[in-house]
């Protein structure tokens, strides 16, 4: 009888770490689009039901709406020919970074009835932040420091 729990427990126990195994494989593969790509598929009718990392993307100014408790946003994207329209679903707070014309990477599902993308991770980046000095600049500040 002993052996018999035994057995039944294992299983159990390795039954629950193969589904946490395969759900968090599931979670992190993802194919990569850019918004161009994305509407390339919906206006060909391709079923989009995978997981997408949807990059290449800005904020559309004016366009970040928040809930009541500010903690999820819906706001639209662009890559200056396309818009769409974004529903954070995630449980993270968003990045200080996130703001009007940042540059985003998103991370989720399309939503062929909404025509919109839900997004459960969200990565921002101020453009203005990140871009780099010239580099002639550089050098010439660096000789006169010394």
């Amino acid at each position: 009888m002993v052996r018999h729990k035994f057995y039944f427990g294992s299983v159990v126990i390795l039954t629950g770490l193969g589904y946490l195994i395969w759900t968090s494989f599931q979670q992190s593969t993802s194919m990569h689009l850019t918004l161009d790509m994305l509407m390339e598929k919906v206006k060909l009718d391709q079923h989009i039901s995978e997981r997408i990392q949807l990059g290449g993307s800005t904020v559309v100014p004016g366009s970040i709406l928040w809930d009541k408790y500010k903690s999820r946003a819906t706001f639209t994207i662009t890559d200056g020919e396309h818009d769409l329209i974004i529903r954070y679903v995630g449980n993270a707070l968003l990045p200080d970074t996130f703001k009007d014309n940042a540059l985003v990477v998103l991370e989720g599902k399309y939503n062929s009835q909404k025509t919109s993308f839900e997004a459960d991770l969200v990565f921002a980046k101020c453009p203005s932040k990140y871009e780099g000095q010239d580099y002639d600049k550089h050098v010439d500040a660096m000789k006169k420091s010394y």
